[in-house]
Formats: C-alpha cells, sequence, structure tokens
C-alpha cells in the first residue's frame, strides 16, 4: 500500500506527540534521515505509519514491500518539514 495522500503536516504533529508520550519503539528508530523539529530528531517513516492514525484510522504497515523510507522522507519534504542526516 502506498502512503495515503490524505496525511497532512497536522496528522504528522499528532504522531510527533505520540512519540513524545509513548517515545519511539524498539527497531523502529531512523538509521539515515530522520525529521527534525524543534531541536528533536523524529524517525520518518514512524512518522508516516503513525501519521496514517490520525489521517485514516489504522497504523500503516511499515513493510518494505508497502512503502520504503524515500518515499517518506519526500512525503514528508512535500509537507514542508525538514529531513536532516542523523
Amino acid at each position: 500500500m502506498p502512503i495515503p495522500n490524505n496525511i497532512q503536516r497536522e496528522h504528522i504533529f499528532q504522531a510527533i506527540i505520540r512519540i513524545h508520550i509513548n517515545g519511539v519503539p524498539v527497531g523502529r528508530q531512523g538509521r539515515n534521515w530522520a525529521l527534525e523539529y524543534d531541536g528533536n530528531l523524529y524517525p520518518c517513516k514512524l512518522l508516516i505509519t503513525w501519521g496514517n492514525i490520525f489521517a485514516n484510522g489504522v497504523e500503516l504497515d511499515p513493510n518494505p514491500n508497502n512503502f520504503q523510507s524515500n518515499m517518506a522522507i519526500e512525503y514528508l519534504i512535500n509537507l514542508g518539514f525538514q529531513i536532516v542526516p542523523i
């Protein structure tokens, strides 16, 4: 499943809040790139998978067969976020 095009900036901000509350699950840390916001780094794929919860009610499957990190990075850049190397 590709990234749904109805995930908006507000959904990503909600995912950021969820990360602040719950932390990043084991194995879901970013490897090479992260979204930088307010001095903090956030894993791009996790933001998309959790952003989908707020946009569509379900967590998006992060399996590489569904979407890859470069797709998440491009999507977040198109939403106006800053992506930086880790």
